[in-house]
């Protein structure tokens, strides 16, 4: 780093080079059949090259999962106009433009530190979505909260994986303004009125002896 704030350019290629080794391989042989020396050879560099910016794979593939949450925060702070950018349709058009290093995010390769990473950012993203609805009006969430966004993360991380996994001939993917339009719908099923007959709230009630 210079001045603790611009990276060396030369740095910048090694350690571009050296994630697209790892996501290629991580895709192609899977993370943990992956060698150092298969990692440079992609890369184009070598070992004591590799040593030099990380300790193992182990901490390259965490490089690279702090990156995709980097490259996330990032798209999220950027304004269009004077509006705000919608987070959550952020998620997928960085998911259309980097498909191989977002899979490798999601299928846990390593010991999870990827996925976890990324998914405490999809809570983020669903805990201000939700208080931004409720200060809109919406109705409050029929489940406890934190549940709610938990369970709305997992089923957008899920969707994630499945919509770019989806490449093939016979199967059109769905755009990203009807997914994003998709969860929503699902989202809002739980903030259905008090008096609506599809809303179950949960209670938990001890039986007297």
């Amino acid at each position: 780093m210079t001045g603790g704030t611009i990276a060396d350019p030369r740095v910048l290629r090694t350690h571009r080079a050296l994630h697209d080794a790892m996501v290629a391989l991580c895709l192609e042989v899977g993370y943990r059949s992956i060698t150092i020396d298969q990692l440079v050879e992609r890369a184009g560099t070598t070992r004591a090259t590799f040593y030099t910016h990380f300790r193992d794979k182990e901490h390259l593939l965490a490089a690279i999962a702090a990156q995709v949450v980097a490259d996330v925060l990032d798209r999220f702070e950027q304004q269009d106009g004077a509006a705000p950018v919608d987070r959550l349709h952020v998620l997928f058009e960085d998911a259309e433009r980097h498909p191989e290093r977002l899979r490798v995010v999601l299928r846990g390769e390593g010991d999870g530190v990827a996925l976890r990473l990324f998914t405490e950012r999809v809570v983020d993203v669903i805990t201000e979505i939700d208080e931004a609805a409720r200060a809109n009006g919406a109705m409050p969430l029929a489940v406890d909260a934190e549940l709610a966004v938990r369970a709305m993360a997992g089923q957008i991380i899920e969707v994630l994986r499945w919509w770019t996994d989806i490449d093939t001939p016979d199967f059109t993917r769905l755009p990203i303004d009807e997914v994003v339009a998709q969860l929503r719908a699902v989202a809002n099923l739980g903030r259905l009125s008090t008096s609506d007959p599809r809303r179950v709230t949960i209670h938990h009630e001890e039986t007297s002896p």
